[in-house]
């Protein structure tokens, strides 16, 4: 019989992915794409890493490239969010 494969849990890099977009914001506003005073506007969002952590902890057992995805999207939902409540 063959052995028992040990389970392994590959866990989602989630802050690799928030630093990816801590990134991609900072980008942006150097190359004055966003104004600095959106950080007033994003700061609202800081629950959203508990929601996101929560999904890690859940969803690591499934597919890592559906999950980093869909933290991304919630990322870019916030950004999007905050950048149309900064320009109303």
């Amino acid at each position: 019989m063959p052995p028992e494969k040990a389970h392994r849990i590959i866990g989602v890099p989630v802050w690799g992915i928030f630093l990816v977009f801590l990134g991609i914001v900072f980008l942006l506003q150097t190359l004055n794409v966003l104004h600095w005073s959106i950080w007033g506007t994003l700061w609202r969002f800081w629950p959203v890493l508990f929601i996101i952590t929560g999904l890690d902890i859940l969803l690591r057992r499934y597919n890592v490239w559906l999950v980093s995805m869909l933290i991304l999207a919630i990322l870019g939902a916030c950004l999007g969010i905050a950048v149309w409540q900064h320009c109303v």
